[in-house]
This record gives C-alpha cells, sequence and structure tokens, in this order.
C-alpha cells in the first residue's frame, strides 16, 4: 500500500487550471483514450511537487532545451524549428508514462489482474487522507483539481501495474542455469555480510587527520578495545562505549547487511574474509581503526538465491513492459498536448 502510494505521489506536481476540452484525449492507446483532463491534472500536480520538492520556478519551466543534433542542416535549419523548453519536455515524459501505465493496465484486464472496486477505493481513501494531513499538499491537491474521479483513474492504473508484475513473476518460469550464471556474473552485487564494528577514529572534529603522535595513542586504544572483544566481552557494549561512529555506536555498531562495494576496500575484504560470529584484527581506513565482528553472511548462490531470481524477474518484466509498449498503437494528439499549460 505504501509503495502504491509513493508512486503516485511522484508521480505528481501542481496545476494550473487550464483550457483543454474535458472531453478530449491527449492520446489513445489501442483505441483507448486517455482524457486530456486527467493529464492536465496528473502533469500540472506533479509540476507542484517538484516546485516544493526542488524549488523549481517559472524561469525553469520556461528554460529552452538545447538541441543535441550535431547535423549541418539542423544546424542551418535552428531558427527555422519551434524552440522546445523544459515544460515541453516534462508535458512529454509524464505522457510517456501514462502511455505505459495504460499499455499495462489493458494486459492485466486481459490476464484478468486487476484490482477491485473496493481495493481502489480503500487507496483513494488512502491518498486523501495522507493528502489532507498537510496543509500544504492539501492546498496543492485542491490547486490541481485532484477529484475522486482522477484518484480512482490513476490508481486503478497503478495498482493494475503492481498485480500484473505479480501475475508475470507468478507465471514466468526462469531456468536455473540462467540464475546460476547471473549470480556468477554479479556475486558482489548479491553477495552480504551483516556486520557491527567499533570505530577509533584518527580524524579530529573537522575531519582532518590527527598528528602521528594522535594516532599512535588511537592504535593503542584500539588494540585495548580489541583485547577486550576477543576475550569475549560483550562486543555491542563495547561499541557502545568505545566507538567514535555516532551513526551506529549507540545501535551496538550495527551496521547491517552490506555488500562489497558498499564499504571502503580496506573495510570490506576484511568483513567478507571474516566466519560467522568471529572478530577482525585491527583494520585501519582512511577513518581510523576498526574492530569489526561478522554476525552473518548470504556468500553462496543457495543464501541468496531468492534476491537472484527477484533480480531477473524484474529485468524480464521491464523488457514485457517495453515489448508491450512497443506493440501497441499509441497516437498522440500533438495540438491537446501542446495546449496544456500553466500558471
Amino acid at each position: 500500500m505504501k509503495k502504491i502510494m509513493a508512486v503516485v505521489l511522484s508521480f505528481v506536481l501542481g496545476i494550473s487550471m487550464i483550457g483543454c476540452s474535458s472531453n478530449k484525449n491527449v492520446a489513445t492507446v489501442n483505441g483507448e483514450g486517455i482524457p486530456a483532463k486527467y493529464f492536465e491534472t496528473y502533469v500540472n500536480w506533479t509540476k507542484l511537487v517538484y516546485e516544493t520538492n526542488y524549488g523549481y520556478t517559472s524561469s525553469v519551466w520556461n528554460t529552452e532545451m538545447e538541441d543535441s543534433t550535431d547535423s549541418s542542416d539542423s544546424k542551418n535549419n535552428k531558427d527555422s524549428k519551434e524552440k522546445q523548453t523544459y515544460w515541453d519536455s516534462f508535458k512529454s515524459q509524464m505522457l510517456l508514462g501514462m502511455e505505459q501505465s495504460e499499455v499495462v493496465y489493458q494486459k492485466a484486464k486481459e490476464v484478468k489482474a486487476v484490482p477491485s472496486d473496493d481495493e481502489v477505493q480503500e487507496q483513494v481513501d488512502n491518498f486523501k487522507k495522507n493528502v489532507n494531513s498537510n496543509d500544504t499538499t492539501k492546498e496543492q491537491a485542491e490547486k490541481a483539481g485532484i477529484n475522486d474521479e482522477f484518484l480512482k483513474y490513476v490508481l486503478t492504473r497503478e495498482l493494475a501495474y503492481s498485480a500484473y508484475q505479480e501475475y508475470f513473476n507468478k507465471n514466468t518460469k526462469v531456468d536455473e542455469s540462467k540464475l546460476k550464471k547471473e549470480y556468477e556474473e554479479h556475486k558482489d552485487s548479491y553477495d552480504t555480510v551483516t556486520a557491527s564494528h567499533i570505530l577509533i577514529s584518527t580524524l579530529d572534529d573537522q575531519g582532518n587527520e590527527l598528528s602521528d603522535a594522535k594516532k599512535a595513542e588511537a592504535k593503542k586504544k584500539a588494540e585495548e578495545v580489541l583485547e577486550k572483544a576477543k576475550s569475549g566481552e560483550d562486543f555491542a557494549k563495547l561499541a557502545k562505549e568505545y566507538s567514535d561512529d555516532t551513526a551506529n555506536a549507540s545501535e551496538g555498531g550495527n551496521l547491517g547487511a552490506f555488500t562489497a562495494g558498499q564499504m571502503v576496500e580496506e573495510f570490506s575484504d576484511a568483513a567478507f574474509a571474516l566466519d560467522k560470529n568471529e572478530i577482525s584484527d585491527i583494520v585501519e581506513t582512511q577513518y581510523g581503526y576498526h574492530i569489526i565482528k561478522v554476525t552473518d553472511k548470504a556468500d553462496t548462490y543457495k543464501a541468496v538465491k531468492d534476491s537472484v531470481k527477484s533480480a531477473v524477474l524484474a529485468n524480464e518484466f521491464t523488457q514485457q513492459v517495453e515489448k508491450l509498449v512497443k506493440d501497441a498503437k499509441i497516437e498522440t494528439n500533438d495540438e491537446v498536448l501542446k495546449s496544456v499549460s500553466y500558471k
């Protein structure tokens, strides 16, 4: 549910009450229209979100896009061509998203993977509750002209997209050899260790490296803490007492699960070399002296197979959607698209 709401909220931004006729379509997908009135609300509500989150102003929307074509013909005819603004490009991208959503919705209906009326209404109610809980988003929604009719249209397609992906995953067989090949070629993306650490920093409060004398003191302290950890003292308590990593010291130094590329090389190499429940010797990085304890490992195909399968299916689903869009008959009403403006 949260995922659906996040997708919808991320799609939408602020509006201008503009002049497209409410009974016109901005595009058709396999003969089914995308109503201009929904597109207007969708693109302008999304515009408001960008303005709120990223500080976009009218000067941004009116910025002319650079012509990336290098041909002499395009240069010779540069002045004769109608220049495209960022707003024009933005509208086109939003429409592509709605066209894709409509294509998948039609396929979902074909395989009977669509939400019920009750499921849609539940999402409509949740969306309105979230929007109305904040004065700013409530004002933006009202300005954008968001109503139940629009929400049902958009949320039905969002829910259908997720339902079709679930249907696709359930009904798509992935050969074991393909999964193993994916794993072998991208082990670093799948293998993880779960670890905690204690950091004795060699940097001052401004991030500058300590003097050699101060570093020597830090290393001696690290060696003393390491001895305590190796002798069986509670690692989490030691981290809370001694670690200079304020981001996780209060959590016993817990770093959670991570892949090799998420940590600096020295730390990563040391962590992946440890067995479960093993404590490292002192590991020096640019941040200081670390003592690492691995609490779990998933570094075999069997251990990460589910993650590999999810990644492979996600890639195949993306390819399926691209094929559906490619095979669909999509026609854009450029006149209507162009007429969508903002205040």
